[in-house]
């Protein structure tokens, strides 16, 4: 029987799923953390169009999905070289609304 490895199946860079724990945005809250790169535009059971942010904290690297549109832009806005990048996450309630971001 043949191994998956000896195929020679190249595998796109957007198949990344940054092989970590996952957590809750709302786990890194306030807390200093270590942007090391993202997936734009995934898919998942709450819908399209989300982020897969990766990211480390206390040495521990972990991964958060966002639908935030101004942690998705910000994001965008950061140049390649720049990552990976240090930030704080704060969010601020306006209604039923929570507005996520970085500062």
């Amino acid at each position: 029987m043949k191994r998956f490895s000896d195929l020679n199946i190249d595998l796109s860079e957007d198949s990344r799923i940054f092989e970590c724990p996952q957590v809750s945005i709302t786990e890194v809250i306030n807390c200093e953390i270590e942007v090391m790169e993202y997936l734009p535009d995934v898919k998942t059971r709450h819908g399209e169009g989300r982020y897969l942010v990766h990211f480390k904290r206390d040495g521990r690297e972990s991964k958060f999905f966002t639908n935030s549109r101004n942690i998705k832009s910000t994001l965008e806005a950061v140049g390649k070289e720049d990552y990976p990048f240090t930030t704080t996450i704060k969010c601020t309630k306006i209604g039923n609304s929570t507005i996520y971001k970085f500062t």
